[in-house]
């Protein structure tokens, strides 16, 4: 038998080309995870020419005509108040959608011409049949100059099977100086599932 046979068939030269062929291995695999991990995103993370960040617009808490701050739904303006009802009543029980078009923001009815809005069968709001808008129960979760924050419980007539709801309704202001008013642009149910009893 020759040295090169000797050399090939020790079990120290096996050991040795095991641990090469694992470090080969891993390194392969190292570099395919890091090619296709990386993603093929290829465009540049510098900002464009003339690109100029600005922070959002400071956030105060909302104060009512007298100055006092804003704790409660029954301190917002009433013009606020009948904004929230004249919503509830019209984009949400499908009645009168045409008024709906004048207290939702615009991103609301992004996409919608007056006319549309008017004969749409799908709004980008969630149907619920309010059954007494008066009735309904009103909590502010929180008012500053930037967003104004509410729950509202509301309940359906008993016809129609539905439990009473907890929904978030948050509205914006639009315009500015004596044109300003607030919007509705956003309402969602505020579900919790039920806890289950040991």
């Amino acid at each position: 038998m020759n040295t090169i046979q000797t050399a090939l068939s020790s079990a120290r030269f096996n050991r040795l080309i095991l641990w090469v062929g694992v470090v080969v291995f891993a390194a392969g695999a190292l570099a395919l995870v890091f090619k296709f991990a990386g993603g093929s995103d290829t465009t540049s993370a510098k900002p464009d020419k003339g690109f100029h960040p600005t922070l959002p617009k400071a956030s105060h808490p909302l104060k009512n005509a007298e100055g006092a701050t804003i704790k409660t739904f029954w301190q917002l303006d009433p013009a606020i108040r009948k904004t929230i009802r004249t919503f509830l009543v019209t984009a949400v029980a499908r009645h009168d959608q045409s008024q709906a078009w004048n207290v939702v923001a615009p991103s609301v009815r992004k996409g919608y011409t007056h006319k549309s809005w008017t004969k749409a069968n799908a709004l980008p709001v969630i149907f619920y049949p309010v059954d007494n808008v008066r009735q309904a129960q009103y909590y502010l979760d929180y008012a500053s100059t930037q967003e104004i924050l509410i729950e509202v419980g509301l309940s359906a007539p008993k016809r129609y099977g539905m439990r009473p709801t907890s929904f978030q309704l948050g509205l914006v202001p639009v315009g500015k100086g004596a044109s300003k008013k607030w919007l509705v642009d956003y309402f969602m149910p505020r579900w919790t599932p039920p806890v289950p009893e040991n």
